[in-house]
């Protein structure tokens, strides 16, 4: 993963903590034309000039017009281009590799970010390049839930395995937060909290003093969740305004405690009400059964 794309992965982790409410601006591309490093094919594809984002889930994925950032591939042979310049020893590894037959029947079974990070970690690319790689596979299966599970395990133990040291020192922070968070997902509370406990830590918090009191507050609520064993992907505790408005108004009968505490929030107020409105007209023009 470049540069360009491992601070984008940063910045959503610092700043996206919280959101407002929905913006009124979309996802803009151009297209550039790309000559395949692995058979030399030469097509143009979009890539992406600016897009919107207003906050994100526990897990990282964002709520905007850009939930999850695409990685332009080769038409014919199916090769992801994230941002690397391949040198001539990265070319003569991945010329057999997506070549074989276990990678092109990945392009039916696996994500596009899994498949990066399957190329990537045989190239032993950073390994905080490639935990970020295996979470963004989880973002891109929400549908699937087996498949989910099991990008989430990859990512979990990957994150937990990384060494912290100075110049990735937020890297590591962002990323076991998250496997902390994957782990209270897939139900392993305990384990979430032992992971928290190892990171909650005044001298490894990130840097940045103006992120602090954000990163305090989610591991804040993070803790409550686990220990009221809540599960879900989207609580309320921990949402921008608007997508936990919907999570109180929708999910009103699966809040745990924090949940209806957050809910409670008079700043959710008027978005609940719009989302009130909202689910009454769609309720109305819905056809009647019988």
């Amino acid at each position: 993963m470049n540069l360009l794309k491992r601070a984008w992965l940063l910045v959503l982790a610092t700043v996206a903590l919280v959101g407002c409410l929905h913006p009124a601006h979309a996802t803009t591309v151009v297209p550039k034309d790309f000559t395949c490093p692995v058979g030399g094919e030469r097509f143009t594809a979009n890539v992406i000039v600016s897009f919107s984002s207003w906050g994100q889930r526990p897990d990282g994925r964002s709520y905007g017009t850009l939930p999850i950032y695409p990685i332009v591939k080769c038409p014919k042979n199916g090769l992801l281009l994230t941002g690397d310049d391949f040198t001539p020893a990265d070319v003569a590894i991945l010329t057999p590799l997506v070549a074989s037959a276990e990678y092109q029947a990945m392009r039916k079974t696996e994500t596009p970010h899994f498949r990066a990070w399957w190329l990537l970690s045989r190239l032993q690319r950073d390994p905080h390049d490639l935990a970020g790689l295996l979470l963004q596979a989880s973002w891109e299966t929400d549908a699937d839930l087996d498949r989910k599970a099991r990008y989430q395990g990859a990512f979990i133990a990957a994150a937990t395995a990384l060494k912290r040291n100075p110049k990735d020192g937020d890297s590591w922070f962002f990323f076991n937060m998250r496997a902390a968070n994957a782990l209270r997902e897939l139900g392993y509370f305990d384990k979430a909290v032992l992971v928290l406990n190892r990171i909650d830590r005044p001298e490894l918090l990130p840097k940045d003093a103006a992120a602090k009191p954000e990163f305090l507050r989610f591991l804040a609520g993070l803790r409550l969740l686990i220990s009221e064993r809540n599960p879900t992907p989207e609580p309320a505790n921990l949402l921008p305004k608007f997508e936990a408005a919907r999570r109180c108004e929708v999910g009103a009968a699966l809040l745990s405690p924090s949940e209806v505490n957050a809910c409670s929030d008079p700043q959710l107020a008027e978005p609940r009400k719009q989302i009130r409105k909202a689910v009454e007209k769609e309720n109305r023009h819905k056809p009647k059964v019988g």
